[in-house]
């Protein structure tokens, strides 16, 4: 593993730090080859920080345009799934009445056929001499 070994300020650099015109001095920087580097910033016109204001509203502005349309969207998916219901609510209430109608006709149909089951029994357990008969 290799150590870094940081030195004094004044061995970084041995010249005074001279930036081009319209820049001024910010700092050092060490560059991949270890080597330190001197930092020159300019200072943002104004039509610099127009652009910049006008790239960061664009930004918001399309951030916002995308999550108010992901709320409209859900909205309107709950709204149109209140509305089928809604409008499936008469379907739904026929097929219950219609389900009810069979299970009370099955009822019914059942009742019937037991009636007749135990009036046979009843009739054959009046007539004690047709099952010693049979048997």
């Amino acid at each position: 593993m290799q150590l870094i070994k940081f030195s004094r300020r004044e061995d970084r650099v041995k010249e005074s730090p001279t930036c081009l015109d319209w820049t001024f001095f910010s700092g050092y920087t060490m560059d991949s080859w270890q080597k330190w580097r001197i930092v020159c910033l300019s200072i943002m016109s104004v039509e610099d920080v127009e652009d910049m204001y006008i790239i960061g509203c664009l930004i918001s502005g399309f951030l916002l345009f995308g999550v108010s349309g992901y709320l409209a969207y859900r909205e309107i998916r709950r709204m149109s799934a209140a509305v089928l219901a809604i409008v499936r609510l008469p379907g739904m209430y026929d097929e219950i009445f219609r389900a009810i109608s069979t299970q009370t006709e099955m009822l019914c149909e059942l009742n019937r056929r037991l009636d007749v089951i135990l009036t046979q029994d009843r009739r054959q357990v009046a007539v004690p001499g047709l099952r010693g008969e049979m048997g």
